[in-house]
């Protein structure tokens, strides 16, 4: 076992425990503090999951088709479009990495020059077809310097080989594009502050190959030869939410206690956790 990121061999175990049966567990490096599975997949299993099993556990556990999943997730669309605003135009051709069924790409579509997608599930693909947009089952059918902007919200922490990735991402970009990466933080509060058992074992899954923070994200970026980035925090679910895992102890219960909680106290209790990195979600702007 050597890390990833920095080679050293001195790991930590964190949890023998994953969201869903898996024979891999998770440690963290001793040298840099890179968070990841042991056994990682071979690349042969990593596409075999994810143009297979991947779409199936989802649905299974969601409940849903891709036209089901469009319409649920376009209020996560148009927080990502909030996100971005101001950073893309009408002169941006837009590339979305794990574009699942399309829902982020209709909402900025008006707002840039063109939008397209790569996803590896069949029926994902299809659903993005169905509304107009063009996608690409991998990286490597796209022509050197094709786009101005690369999307990837919560794709980084699914691949084993990041830099592959992001090797790929500078080879489609023009000079000066920029690629927009959304992770999971494993700072997250509910995990390095108050430490709750039943969220370390949710929040552990064999579909996440890597887990960062802050400092191991921009490690990455600069091993990658993109030393041009800025790292932002995000949170997510609010204070009702985590209160509800240390009471409940299972994800659920946002907005609550909302009939309790002001608008000004919500807003203060996100704001502290981002101000220290302990938020749930980090969002980084990478300058080719």
């Amino acid at each position: 076992m050597r890390c990833y990121l920095c080679g050293s061999p001195e790991q930590e175990l964190v949890s023998e425990r994953l969201r869903y049966e898996s024979p891999r567990k998770v440690y963290r490096c001793a040298r840099c503090g890179l968070v990841y599975l042991h056994p990682g997949m071979t690349p042969e299993e990593e596409r075999r999951f994810y143009e297979q099993e991947y779409g199936e556990i989802y649905s299974s556990e969601k409940g849903t088709t891709p036209e089901q999943l469009f319409q649920s997730r376009l209020p996560d669309a148009r927080m990502y479009r909030s996100w971005v605003a101001g950073t893309v135009g009408r002169e941006d051709s837009c590339l979305e990495v794990g574009c699942a069924s399309g829902y982020f790409l209709v909402t900025i579509r008006e707002d840039v020059g063109s939008v397209a997608g790569v996803e590896t599930h069949r029926l994902l693909r299809e659903s993005c077809e169905s509304r107009g947009i063009p996608v690409h089952e991998t990286l490597q059918e796209i022509g050197e310097g094709t786009f101005s902007r690369i999307f990837a919200f919560f794709v980084l922490e699914h691949l084993g080989d990041p830099l592959a990735f992001l090797t790929e991402a500078k080879r489609i970009l023009v000079p000066g594009g920029k690629i927009f990466i959304v992770v999971p933080n494993v700072e997250d509060a509910l995990l390095s502050l108050y430490d709750i058992p039943a969220f370390r074992s949710f929040y552990f899954t064999p579909a996440h190959q890597f887990y960062y923070s802050r400092m191991t994200l921009g490690s990455l970026f600069e091993k990658a030869g993109l030393p041009q980035h800025e790292i932002l925090p995000k949170q997510r679910y609010d204070l009702s939410n985590h209160i509800h895992w240390m009471t409940a102890g299972k994800p659920g219960g946002v907005g609550k206690y909302n009939h309790v909680f002001t608008p000004e106290l919500l807003e203060r209790y996100a704001g502290v956790l981002e101000d220290h990195f302990l938020c749930d979600t980090l969002c980084a702007w990478v300058t080719v």
